[in-house]
């Protein structure tokens, strides 16, 4: 499992029944198209593993007991697959074990369905998760703008083009290593890659100056995270990066910005998304310097720590990380 499924969308939604009995599958199929659905089948795990990117559901029926592995190993490796964290699930079960009913909802069930199935209520479900699955489509897709408009920004400049996808990359390696999981990893790694989305209200002359800044433009990029939040706040869907978005220029002694904040009142995934963004920063070419070497970028952090900049313990961290990366910048495609 991979990429995300590419498919033409049906009026009601497109359901996946996954039973290895033929004429419960048929029954569903029966029902289910009359109500305006696209029905898929699959007799076994292994069927349904082909058809999650062949046919590419909104909604998966799920029997918990199928002849090659269980549902709920099927089910663990959908909510695995970052292309289909989202797609509901709904387990089919009948006289099942209250240890089988618990393991199904910590794999990530969306839903249970019992046998035999009422025709009103197994519709009223499918038809709210559906809708469910369309709004967060909805939420995805846009978040997918904002990365794009992240990489329009980053190619206004030839000198911070794939910035923030290395960026990303860097923080979600450290993230990791420290322990982050959860949306806290997630911020990172996605919030990493549209960090700078508030330089978007940067003029041209200011964001691409070749000299030293005026006190004056200096300012008008500090505003950035500001402005970055402000455009990303009403997309309720992203709050798990506003941090990374509004705090990645704080400094662990306070002289940073927008807040002045120091040490642990930094949220740790902005402290996290800082050691990798001045890290990406010095290893490139920038129009006032060339770029440093690895070693070279490392050092002239350590010496910043001692200042009280960045969390040294961080900095070490990433150090290691950096050890299972090629010298050269990573080729990325995100």
């Amino acid at each position: 499992m991979s990429s995300k499924p590419a498919f033409s969308p049906s009026p009601a939604g497109r359901i996946l029944v996954v039973d290895d009995d033929v004429q419960i599958r048929r029954l569903l199929s029966s029902l289910l198209t009359s109500h305006g659905y696209q029905v898929g089948e699959a007799g076994s795990a292994e069927e349904a593993s082909t058809e999650l990117y062949g046919f590419g559901p909104d909604l998966i029926l799920l029997d918990v007991r199928l002849p090659d592995k269980s549902g709920i190993e099927l089910l663990e490796e959908i909510r695995n697959d970052t292309a289909l964290r989202l797609l509901p699930v709904v387990m089919m079960t009948g006289a099942v074990e209250r240890a089988e009913r618990i393991r199904a909802i910590a794999a990530g069930a969306t839903d249970f369905i019992s046998k035999p199935f009422a025709n009103e209520e197994l519709l009223a479900r499918i038809r709210s998760l559906v809708q469910l699955k369309f709004f967060a489509d909805s939420l995805e897709d846009a978040e997918q703008i904002i990365i794009a408009l992240a990489k329009v920004i980053d190619a206004r400049d030839p000198y911070t083009a794939h910035h923030s996808e290395r960026v990303s990359l860097y923080a979600g390696l450290l993230g990791e290593k420290i322990g982050l999981a959860g949306l806290e990893l997630e911020a990172v790694r996605r919030g990493g890659l549209f960090h700078d989305i508030g330089k978007i209200a940067v003029r041209d002359s200011v964001l691409l100056k070749p000299g030293r800044l005026t006190p004056e433009e200096f300012e008008e990029i500090k505003r950035h995270p500001v402005q970055g939040r402000l455009l990303l706040e009403p997309m309720r869907s992203l709050s798990y990066a506003l941090p990374v978005i509004y705090h990645h220029h704080e400094k662990y002694d306070g002289s940073g910005y927008p807040e002045g904040l120091t040490g642990e009142a930094i949220p740790m995934v902005a402290r996290v998304t800082t050691v990798a963004d001045v890290f990406d920063a010095l290893t490139t070419n920038r129009t006032y310097r060339s770029a440093s070497t690895r070693e070279e970028a490392l050092s002239i952090m350590t010496a910043e720590a001692r200042k009280g900049w960045w969390d040294a313990r961080l900095l070490e961290e990433l150090r290691g990380c950096l050890e299972t990366l090629p010298l050269a910048a990573p080729a990325l495609a995100v």
